[in-house]
């Protein structure tokens, strides 16, 4: 007992025992209520009896508006503060219960959607348990908050046992269905605020001054974002799954959740009675800290356990054809771990009104839940969303602890750092008492360590799910691992984007690195920057607003001339996803040493691209040397699972450009031999990707570098040419000379210029909105008109869904409306090429010159082709252009120097 009381200095062992021995009584009543229910409905009967029992809990949680932790943190003040409380409960239960209920019985009349396939007679009988389930969240905080947790506990075990009593007489009647499961279900926790409401009328505290209703809202507000995270992201999920994987997903999940709520037991029972104890005064910051350390290290072992125990039990209790809900379980352990940390810091810190943290943590915490339910759903079922929990879980506990740690931080410079008086006592006043204890607690913990808690147990769900042999299992372990990388270690993320741009167009990554992928991606480096601390990026406000509107409009008109049906739905999300890296890499990337870093991982990860390109065309070349150099240049690229060749082309492009601008500032020696190295290859990738466009966006890209240079180097540039002339194989020499032209287009340009040609015909029909984003297709048949020398009768409509010329496909898509809006994002980017150019410091003018050539480039590579609708080229255009600003650093650099000689300040032009 002395050791469990070192463990839990200012906690009684006795009354967590006590609240865990009925936490446990009322869990296991409801786990063989629940086997007794799942053997007599089956998979269907019991899929639907959880969203049931899920609906009123969400709309309670929704409806709740922070009242339940208000109830608990101003219980205790009186009994007059009391009587108050419950009397607000019961008015509050009755009018927003019932209202929201019938609100969503109304909504479910006329889209039934809403009521996640319930029938109607029964979504009824589900909306009479939404008030009666609040007033008894309600009536059961403000037993909490005076401090007796024993009467709360045993007044929440009566409708566990009303309802086994209820399921296991209706199994003994044969009169076992879902309406009268839920009949029991609904009259055990009628019971329940029935026992809660005669406790409320025993006196524990005299009476005394009543609850401000200012300062009673002003906390509810405040904590009601952690309280729908804590009370609903297990239960959320369950109308998410039946949506998105239907009821044998959810079936999976809700025999799931006994097991993971039973680890959430001993968290829940210490934080119910840690919460009075702290507003009593008997608990500090570091006792808390102590009680949170011993709660992971307890709930830690009881995972190990329930992880060895699940694959064998489920089946046994539940039958065989629930036997994957071990993996649901596998997948919720790491979170509901970690969150087991976070949970009695978390009751400490809104007992002390310190909710700014777990705000900030919660909010990140559940859209990174929402968005990986969507993603990791409809693939794995009852298991993504499961990894989805635990995701979000992670990043709460993490960021909890982030959060305190900086706010204390914060409050100690606010004492110390003020010099003003007045400004010292209002920081005094900011940090309050409470700053000091957390901070010194937080300090005297081993952050290395604490960080290897945390990597630890998704390496080791990793490892588990990799022996397990499942190919999506490693794949998602997998990607878990780098996203984990990428979240806790600066800039990884930027790195991984610099490399992922040049795998996605070579032939093993182009599935590997999908549209939705990218997008995580750059999500996923937001989140870091957010964890790190550094904020993000702030690009200049006019090519914020000019970006979100341009997009906006593209895709609120591609939205209208879609139509409603399921295919123009497909079309404006899709454009929405490729236009996810214009909105996200702004935000991610600023000038600096960093990008310039981030640029030359691009750059190598694009030779190592261009060197691919030339081994697999020439094995081409090598395999079909008998028959016609042109006929062997179409055939390398149409090679099966070949990618874009004018895409690899415009990105091989933009590279280059980024190594031409570096080759003058370069230092002697190496390092300039590595980048003129890197131009070479890159300069063959090129030739040997086969694209016309990508060969004139390279003469010209060539051409403006020169003009920029002294004359004197040309005729050895000219030599060198000639001399490497022979070399050029006749096919990469055909495709070249039929940019040339000749007597006679081939059927290739015909059909482009064809192309071209119907775009404008299109404009002419549509010129405001366009014909809307990926119908060009659909209304091509239409507007075309073959005027070359080629059988039209093969053309294949449904797949040319662009008219291969970046500056038509706007014009004809989205009209005027579009193109203005484009027109203007490019004028950005010229711009700030040009400010970058103009400036005296040699860093900015490389940057400059690296954004101009590449944007010639791949303006050039636009007029024959859509590259930059592919979203990682938009992606990699959009890091070398933001590298061409003036750097924060490179401003403190000069800030720093000698006064003693006059040094030259860069000119402030725009970013």
């Amino acid at each position: 007992m002395e050791g469990m009381r070192a463990r839990l200095p200012g906690v009684s062992p006795a009354a967590v025992g006590g609240t865990l021995a009925a936490r446990l009584l009322a869990t296991a009543m409801s786990f063989a209520a629940g086997v007794v229910s799942a053997r007599g409905l089956g998979v269907q009967g019991r899929g639907v009896l959880a969203v049931m029992v899920a609906a009123p809990t969400v709309l309670s949680i929704v409806a709740v508006l922070g009242m339940d932790n208000a109830n608990a943190r101003f219980a205790g003040i009186s009994h007059t503060a009391f009587r108050q409380i419950v009397r607000w409960s019961l008015v509050f239960s009755l009018v927003c219960g019932s209202a929201l209920a019938a609100l969503w019985l109304l909504v479910g009349r006329w889209c039934p959607v809403v009521l996640l396939a319930v029938p109607l007679r029964l979504a009824v009988l589900s909306a009479a348990l939404c008030p009666v389930t609040l007033l008894t969240t309600l009536l059961g905080t403000a037993e909490i908050g005076r401090g007796r947790v024993t009467t709360y506990n045993l007044a929440t075990a009566v409708p566990s046992a009303c309802y086994l009593a209820g399921v296991v007489g209706l199994l003994a009647t044969d009169s076992l269905t879902v309406g009268t499961c839920f009949l029991s279900v609904l009259v055990g926790q009628s019971v329940g605020a029935v026992v809660l409401l005669a406790a409320s009328t025993a006196r524990v505290h005299p009476d005394g001054e009543s609850v401000p209703v200012r300062r009673f809202g002003g906390f509810a507000v405040k904590a009601y974002l952690p309280n729908v995270l804590h009370y609903g992201m297990l239960r959320l999920d369950v109308p998410v799954i039946q949506l998105l994987a239907g009821a044998g997903a959810v079936a999976l999940y809700a025999v799931s959740l006994p097991v993971a709520e039973s680890l959430s037991l001993l968290p829940t029972a210490v934080a119910l009675v840690l919460f009075p104890r702290v507003t009593s005064g008997a608990v500090d910051a570091r006792a808390a800290t102590r009680i949170a350390g011993s709660v992971f290290a307890a709930t830690a072992l009881l995972a190990l356990v329930a992880a060895v125990g699940v694959p064998a039990l489920i089946p046994a209790i539940y039958g065989r054809p629930y036997a994957g809900a071990a993996w649901v379980v596998w997948a919720m352990l790491p979170g509901l771990v970690l969150f087991a940390a976070g949970r009695s810091l978390q009751a400490y810190l809104a007992a002390t009104d310190l909710l700014r943290p777990v705000i900030t943590a919660t909010g990140v915490g559940a859209a990174l839940n929402l968005a990986l339910l969507g993603v990791l759903t409809p693939r794995y079922g009852a298991a993504g969303a499961a990894g989805a929990d635990s995701a979000g879980y992670l990043v709460f506990a993490l960021l909890v602890g982030l959060g305190v740690r900086r706010s204390t931080r914060a409050g100690r410079r606010g004492e110390r750092g003020v010099a003003d008086p007045a400004i010292r006592g209002m920081a005094q006043l900011g940090a309050q008492r409470w700053f000091v204890p957390v901070r010194r607690a937080w300090a005297a913990t081993d952050s290395r360590s604490i960080l290897l808690l945390v990597l630890a147990l998704p390496a080791a769900t990793a490892a588990g799910l990799i022996a397990a042999g499942s190919g999506p299992a490693v794949v998602g372990a997998g990607l878990g691992v780098a996203v984990l990388v990428c979240l806790l270690v600066p800039d990884v993320g930027l790195y991984a984007l610099a490399l992922v741009i040049p795998l996605s167009q070579s032939q093993a990554g182009a599935s590997l690195v999908t549209p939705k992928r990218l997008v995580a991606l750059l999500a996923v480096c937001l989140l870091s920057r957010a964890v790190s601390g550094r904020g993000l990026a702030r690009p200049r406000l006019a090519g914020v607003l000019m970006t979100a509107g341009t997009v906006g409009c593209l895709v609120a008109a591609s939205a209208v001339m879609g139509g409603s049906d399921a295919g123009g739905t497909r079309h404006w999300q899709y454009l929405l996803l490729v236009s996810g890296p214009l909105l996200l890499v702004p935000l991610l990337a600023t000038p600096g040493v960093v990008l310039d870093r981030v640029l030359l991982v691009f750059c190598c990860g694009c030779a190592a691209l261009a060197v691919m390109e030339i081994v697999q065309a020439g094995a081409v070349f090598a395999r079909n040397a008998d028959q016609a150099p042109s006929d062997v240049a179409v055939l390398a690229i149409t090679q099966p699972g070949t990618a874009n060749h004018n895409a690899v082309g415009a990105l091989l492009v933009m590279a280059t450009a980024v190594l031409l601008a570096r080759t003058r500032t370069a230092r002697a020696g190496l390092s300039r031999l590595a980048c003129w190295g890197g131009v070479l290859a890159l300069t063959v990738g090129v030739a040997y990707s086969l694209s016309r466009a990508a060969y004139l966006a390279g003469v010209v890209v060539f051409a403006i570098h020169a003009f920029r240079r002294p004359l004197r180097g040309l005729p050895a540039v000219v030599f060198g040419a000639a001399c490497l002339a022979p070399l050029v194989p006749a096919a990469i020499a055909a495709r070249f000379a039929s940019v040339l032209g000749g007597d006679t287009l081939d059927a290739d340009s015909a059909v482009r210029l064809d192309l071209w040609s119907s775009a404008l015909r299109m404009f002419d029909a549509h010129p405001v909105f366009g014909v809307g984003y990926l119908n060009f297709a659909g209304l091509l048949p239409l507007y075309y008109r073959a005027t070359g020398d080629y059988n039209a009768m093969f053309l294949q409509f449904p797949l040319l869904e662009f008219a291969h010329n970046t500056y038509l496909t706007v014009l004809s898509q989205t009209g005027l409306l579009g193109a203005a809006g484009v027109g203007l994002l490019i004028a950005l980017g010229v711009r700030r090429a040009w400010s970058a150019l103009r400036s005296r410091e040699p860093a900015e003018r490389t940057a400059g010159e690296a954004a101009a050539l590449a944007l010639a480039g791949a303006g050039v590579c636009s007029a024959f082709g859509e590259v930059l609708l592919v979203p990682p080229l938009l992606a990699g255009l959009l890091l070398i252009v933001l590298a061409a600003g003036r750097a924060p650093e490179r401003g403190a650099a000069v800030a720093a120097a000698p006064t003693a000689e006059p040094v030259p300040v860069p000119l402030l032009v725009g970013r």
